[in-house]
């Protein structure tokens, strides 16, 4: 299982370093699982554990205390984004099913986590994801005024210069005389001559030399017969002989500039006619790849998130009844959950209609993100209880209150939210009224409660504290543990009715498998868990029993 970082505040309130000898954690003797009693036999409601693959797969006294105590399985890492999205979009779903295969064939069900989430994502992907080019370049025309729309303060055109037969050069005004707009270029030399007798330049453009331009404008005559050419300035280059009709047709001229900066010039000296010009653009040949709006991200984030669900959901549908769809999607203020994309972070909520922007200000606090990917979930199995996963409501009322509010928004559009997840993530010195407080208020939703991580921390040190590797446990730690492990069972039956209770989740087997000890770099020192390192029971799975039993 990958390890994850979770905020729990309350660990941070104090760190108990224990002055006196440390408690023998330990005995050398290995508990065998099946002798007494099983937390799953003596439940009154589903009990499940979160396991890694490599435990599950090749550790038989993990697998045997799994599969001996608990009636279900969450799997740590392996049904998230990162671990079955490749680099190239598609699916990899062959760690997953082998302990799908595992479980369910020794009777154990599996709850889905989780479908969206900001962290453990294949976060390279999605990144590239929103890289892919605009789906149109951005290649505006360099030069100005190329409608003719502006008149000069000393000549017929705004940014353009006559150079020769100023006489013959005016703005076309009549009717017919416009390709578009009010204005065109009328050029109406009275005789044959060179091409430059009659010239008209634009203001310079700066170009890149070597690279590729195309002008292109419309033009027609007013008599047939008529030429012209188009140049460029300073290096001279020059068009091929253009031969308008009497109709309005597009023309272009491609030049590979050899300068820095150009002059486009109209030579229409050749023959006598009156030409009409309109509707001037120079533009890139090969326009570099231009950014994705922000709309055009939004459709792919949306987009592959839908399929990644769908897909998760079809794949599982016979095996997977139950699953987290988002999880954690509010901060420790309540607020929408934005930050920086990096490693396998991916902040899904920049992209699912709750932001203007990425990492803007929130016009709404997860309701666009939630109610799509409930949504979609849906679709794919109408049958599947579907729940909002989240932490901290045992010890964050102002969290808590933002989801309560997030919550009863959504059922009042009639989002398919069928229930909440508290992680419960905790230490030992969280108080009951905490808990109470957190179960009482979730129950009152009406929605089913489902108690889906918890762990039971002994080190309250930070992680990134060196003095937290110096952790020593205390006579008196261990049994307020237990206490409090046996009181959110008592609590979870007392406070939440028996129809809305989705059972009970405890993250992980052992200490040893912790993802408490892997905190880099300081917290590698905690024993959360109801079974110590060589799987003896601790105190704290006597009284987790003892509650489940006295139901």
């Amino acid at each position: 299982m990958k390890i994850i970082k979770i905020s729990m505040p309350l660990l941070l309130l104090s760190a108990m370093w224990g002055a006196g000898c440390q408690k023998n954690i330990e005995s050398d003797k290995k508990t065998d699982p099946g002798t007494d009693a099983t937390l799953h036999g003596v439940a009154p409601f589903p009990l499940g554990v979160a396991v890694n693959y490599d435990s599950i797969m090749t550790d038989g006294m993990y697998t045997s205390t799994v599969f001996s105590q608990f009636s279900n399985v969450t799997f740590g890492y392996n049904m998230k984004h990162g671990a079955i999205v490749q680099s190239n979009g598609s699916y990899n779903f062959s760690k997953a099913d082998a302990m799908v295969a595992k479980v369910t064939g020794a009777g154990l069900g599996v709850y889905g986590h989780t479908l969206c989430w900001h962290q453990n994502n294949n976060g390279n992907y999605l990144r590239n994801l929103l890289a892919v080019p605009g789906s149109t370049p951005s290649n505006p025309s360099l030069i100005a005024n190329g409608t003719f729309e502006t008149p000069g303060s000393t000549t017929p055109f705004a940014n353009f210069s006559v150079l020769n037969g100023s006489s013959y050069i005016s703005a076309g005004t009549a009717a017919g005389e416009m390709y578009e707009g009010a204005r065109s270029l009328k050029a109406a030399p009275a005789a044959a001559g060179n091409p430059w007798s009659v010239q008209i330049a634009s203001d310079a453009i700066t170009t890149t030399t070597g690279t590729a331009y195309k002008v292109r404008f419309y033009a027609k005559a007013a008599n047939a017969g008529g030429k012209f050419r188009l140049s460029n300035s300073p290096s001279a280059q020059y068009s091929a002989d253009y031969y308008p009709t009497t109709s309005w047709a597009p023309y272009e001229w491609t030049f590979t500039a050899n300068d820095v900066s150009k002059k486009i010039m109209f030579d229409m000296g050749y023959l006598a006619n009156t030409y009409y010009i309109d509707s001037v653009s120079v533009t890139l040949v090969n326009p570099p790849a231009s950014a994705a709006s922000f709309a055009e991200q939004k459709m792919r984030i949306d987009s592959t998130l839908k399929n990644f669900i769908t897909a998760m959901m079809t794949h599982y549908k016979d095996k997977v009844h139950a699953w987290d769809v988002a999880n954690e999607v509010l901060d420790d203020n309540g607020i929408l959950r934005t930050g920086t994309s990096s490693s396998d972070a991916f902040y899904w909520s920049d992209y699912m209609g709750d932001r203007t922007a990425a990492g803007a200000t929130a016009i709404t606090n997860g309701d666009s993100l939630l109610t799509k990917v409930f949504n979609y979930a849906h679709a794919v199995d109408p049958t599947a209880k579907l729940f909002l996963n989240d932490y901290g409501h045992e010890s964050n009322p102002r969290k808590m209150d933002s989801l309560i509010a997030l919550v009863t928004r959504l059922k009042a559009k009639g989002v398919p939210i069928d229930g909440v997840g508290l992680q419960m993530h905790m230490s030992y010195l969280n108080t009951t009224t905490g808990i109470d407080n957190a179960l009482l208020k979730m129950a009152q939703l009406g929605l089913l409660v489902r108690i889906t991580e918890l762990d039971i921390s002994v080190n309250l040190g930070s992680q990134t504290d060196p003095q937290t590797a110096n952790f020593v446990i205390t006579p008196t730690m261990f049994p307020q543990q237990a206490a409090k492990y046996k009181y959110v069972v008592e609590s979870y039956i007392r406070n939440v009715p028996e129809a809305q209770r989705y059972g009970i989740t405890v993250w992980g087997v052992s200490d040893s498998d912790s993802w408490l000890r892997s905190r880099l770099p300081y917290h590698t020192k905690d024993y959360p868990l109801l079974w110590g390192e060589g799987y003896n029971k601790k105190e704290a799975y006597n009284e987790f029993l003892k509650a489940l039993q006295l139901q």
